[in-house]
């Protein structure tokens, strides 16, 4: 049973959103981010990535808060890595 609503042309604009606003505050273009990461919950999460990357808390702060977080945010690290790296 499918729903009644249909948010289709929403979702994209959140998308599109989100992916301008994570290109602001990295070094990736919007179309490189949206095929990187084309799922809102990646894009959000390599948000949450960048947040920890650049705040100004310590070195040791920072790798604590990634340690707490690695479930969540491994996906897109390996998905970053193997990008660039690879």
């Amino acid at each position: 049973m499918g729903s009644r609503y249909k948010f289709d042309e929403e979702a994209k604009m959140t998308n599109n959103d989100l992916k301008g606003e994570l290109a602001m505050y990295s070094p990736f273009k919007a179309e490189e981010l949206n095929k990187l990461l084309p799922k809102k919950i990646d894009k959000q999460r390599f948000g949450k990535l960048l947040t920890i990357v650049n705040s100004s808390a310590s070195q040791q702060k920072k790798l604590a808060n990634l340690k707490d977080n690695i479930e969540d945010l491994g996906g897109v690290v390996i998905k970053l890595l193997v990008k660039y790296l690879v």
